[in-house]
């Protein structure tokens, strides 16, 4: 093995070629070639097996492809390709494993269409596994597949009734009528199973995919205002660096006089010290107090050692970095500080401030391009100041047009546009040249429609570029989407960094029906404005995916994210509430549980409304329930509770799983507290419903019972009365309560019962110890 790059490629070029020629034989050859420089690499093997595979040598590729899942153990294709290879040579059982193994990696890459095709397999090869058909059932009940659940369902039913278990098998059925009530062979099978006659053995999966698929060659095949608004009455902004820093400061100090908890704040969580124990609250709380008091005071190094330090202990806020990465500036310890102001760069407060600071921090390194994108991207988000909000989305993709046209190569232009922003931004009058410069503009351009003011300061060359996207706009009109796709190829050569004319194209691509190249090109966009600190963008185009692929799980989180950022929670909570209800679609129910703590967590932090924060805690609860994890869902409800006290359905709930964890006088006291309230509500009747009921649910249980008996007297329904106590009385000698036992006989007796002697002769006989 010498480890020679360049061997390895040529050696993989070749091998491809061959086999884009069918040529295997020669095929073998090369992939072996390139993996004597190394050994290990995934797609060598890959390659090296699906070429041993044509050639017929399916023992020798079972073995290439093991080499491969180990190479490259999150890729569920090679352990596919074992578990086909393993069913050819009739090892059954191994490939059933490997596919439930490559189902399991399909769902980790949120691939679910994969991992349906691999329970497919399994199913087709062992039409009688339970697990699997289950849990095909239910995948394709979650996502709107109803026909293939009704199928699958009926399954199962099969399969239970062989294996001894009707009553399982009929309500499988009975499953599977609920989502297609008529369904004919759905009802063959209920009559079926009520005349206790045997039902077909369970099938293969209908449209099942076949084994192995040759042929396929290696390689594969708007935004808002985001600045600051002014400060004071009638007083002009400084610097938008130091009125960021105010900001920031500002944000800071408010936390401290926030009451600290444990369980969520905005300044993060605490961290753990090297040996394991916890930094605690108050540690982070100390640091950061003292690093503004010192940062208030003109004391910079030490404050940036107090920042650190609250760093360290789980300080987690933009406003946190923004200071530290001015400070660090300050110090001229410009990588630092640019680490930390890009952190900052989305918070909707202080993104003004941070770019101006990175662009200053990039032109004294010597970095034009960097200095001139965060000075641009400075400016546009002062002149956003300067403008209507609807006219925000326009003036944004002409900024992004002067931005495309800026070559990274042409210094001289860079250093206009970097000098004439900074003049434009420096200096407390830098909010008054801004209205001054967009009075001129308005007065010398009439109805022409928004300008960027950076027109004014001599950055030109998108004129080209604006004629094109208006001729696109004409072409879509007339809905001839060839010819405007190709004016955007044409205005690309001139601005081909332009991301207004890359989603333009993307919309052309939906219009036309492509979708997956549509989102493809999207995810790109919105990574481009994630990556340059373009947040509200990024968001944007997020939710543009989302409409058009609302499975699409990770494009979800990352949308979350940025919401997060920018202190947008309730559409944060919304995406989350989202996220968890494809969770649940898809059967993924600690994934959702997951998210549902995430989101709690979440409005915890943000001024979101008692109800919101309920509806997560009741949805949280549910999940546990369905999990059977009758503790956590016990705690969610005592929290609903807590916060809503008339919440009736926490009110009972935390009675039924004291009950079922046989906490009894702890739900005896909580049951007490509900009945009175139903009471004084006058809604005895539901307290009465609420007795019967969990009576039937929880039998044996003395605090029912009692107060049962004790409903039934006050409502005058003797009989029923006597019912519950002599129920009471038996289950307290079987306990060995004799005297209470005794005092039950009694209150029997005084109701009149009819065999009223033979009570008065047991009481007697417990009375005398007999």
């Amino acid at each position: 093995m010498t480890g020679r790059q360049d061997l390895f490629d040529e050696s993989m070029r070749l091998g491809n070629s061959a086999a884009w020629e069918l040529e295997w034989d020669k095929a073998i050859g090369y992939y072996r070639k390139a993996l004597a420089e190394f050994p290990e690499h995934p797609m060598a093997l890959s390659n090296l097996g699906l070429a041993l595979l044509e050639t017929g040598q399916d023992r020798e590729a079972l073995g290439v492809y093991h080499r491969a899942a180990k190479a490259s153990p999150e890729d569920p294709s090679p352990v596919e390709k074992c578990s086909e290879i393993l069913e050819r040579l009739g090892q059954i059982k191994e490939s059933i494993e490997l596919h439930e193994q490559a189902a399991e990696l399909h769902i980790r890459r949120r691939d679910f269409d994969k991992a349906l095709e691999s329970w497919n397999q399994i199913a087709r090869m062992a039409p009688g596994n339970l697990a699997v058909r289950s849990r095909l059932a239910l995948t394709y009940e979650r996502i709107g597949r109803r026909r293939e659940s009704v199928l699958e369902y009926i399954a199962v039913a099969s399969i239970l009734q062989k294996a001894g278990k009707p009553d399982r098998a009929l309500d499988s059925v009975q499953r599977a009528l609920s989502l297609i009530p008529g369904d004919p062979e759905a009802n063959s099978a209920l009559r079926t199973l009520r005349q206790e006659k045997p039902l077909p053995p369970p099938s293969q999966p209908r449209k099942a995919t076949t084994p192995l698929r040759p042929g396929r060659m290696p390689g594969g095949s708007t935004m808002p205002d985001t600045s600051p608004s002014p400060a004071g009455s009638g007083e002009e902004l400084a610097d938008p660096e130091i009125a960021a820093q105010r900001t920031a400061l500002g944000v800071l100090a408010g936390m401290l006089f926030e009451e600290p908890r444990e369980d969520s704040s905005p300044l993060g969580k605490g961290k753990k010290d090297g040996s394991g124990k916890a930094t605690g609250r108050g540690n982070l709380y100390r640091f950061l107090s003292q690093a503004i008091d010192l940062q208030s005071h003109g004391q910079g190094q030490q404050a940036v050692k107090e920042y650190e330090r609250a760093l360290e202990s789980g300080l987690d806020h933009p406003a946190a970095r923004y200071n530290l990465g001015i400070l660090y500036k300050e110090l001229l310890d410009h990588e630092s500080a640019r680490k930390h102001l890009l952190s900052a760069v989305g918070h909707p407060d202080l993104a003004l401030g941070a770019n101006l600071a990175l662009g200053r921090i990039a032109r004294e390194t010597g970095n034009l391009p960097d200095s001139a994108r965060h000075l641009l991207q400075a400016l546009r988000l002062a002149d956003n100041l300067s403008v209507e909000a609807s006219q925000s989305g326009e003036l944004n993709h002409l900024y992004d047009t002067i931005q495309a046209s800026l070559s990274e190569g042409d210094e001289q232009a860079l250093q206009r546009i970097i000098q004439s922003t900074l003049d434009f931004l420096t200096g407390p009058e830098w909010l008054q040249r801004l209205r001054k410069a967009r009075q001129q503009i308005e007065k010398e351009a009439p109805g022409m429609g928004v300008v960027p003011i950076a027109e004014i300061l001599a950055v030109g060359g998108s004129e080209q570029v604006i004629r094109s996207m208006g001729r696109i706009d004409e072409m879509l009109s007339r809905n001839m989407p060839v010819s405007a796709m190709e004016e955007a190829y044409l205005a690309l050569q001139v601005a081909p960094t332009y991301l207004s004319l890359h989603h333009k194209m993307a919309d052309i691509l939906l219009q036309s029906g492509h979708i997956d190249t549509a989102l493809v090109k999207l995810s790109a966009i919105a990574e481009t404005h994630r990556v340059r600190g373009e947040s509200r963008q990024a968001a944007d185009v997020y939710a543009t995916i989302l409409r058009h692929s609302p499975v699409d799980i990770p494009g979800r989180r990352r949308l979350i994210d940025l919401l997060i950022q920018q202190d947008r929670i309730e559409e944060a909570l919304d995406q989350y509430l989202e996220l968890v209800d494809f969770y649940r679609q898809m059967a993924q129910i600690d994934e959702a549980r997951k998210a549902l703590a995430e989101a709690y967590e979440l409005a915890q932090r943000g001024k979101t409304e008692r109800s919101r924060s309920l509806k997560i805690l009741h949805e949280l609860a549910d999940v546990d329930l369905s999990r059977l994890d009758w503790r956590r869902a016990l705690a969610s409800y005592e929290q609903i509770r807590s916060l809503d006290p008339k919440d009736d359905k926490a009110a009972t709930q935390v009675i039924d799983l004291d009950l079922r964890l046989g906490q009894e006088d702890q739900a005896a006291r909580e049951l007490d507290t509900y009945l009175e309230h139903l009471v004084k509500s006058s809604r005895s009747a539901e307290a009465l419903d609420l007795l019967e009921e969990l009576a039937r649910e929880h039998p044996g249980k003395q605090a029912l019972h009692a107060r049962l008996a004790e409903a039934y007297r006050a409502a005058g329904r003797t009989s029923d009365a006597i019912s519950q106590y002599d129920a009471l009385g038996e289950i307290q000698l079987d306990a060995g309560q004799v005297r209470d036992a005794a005092r039950t006989i009694s209150i029997i007796i005084s109701l009149g019962p009819p065999d009223l002697e033979g009570y008065r002769e047991l009481l007697r006989n417990l009375e005398s110890g007999q």
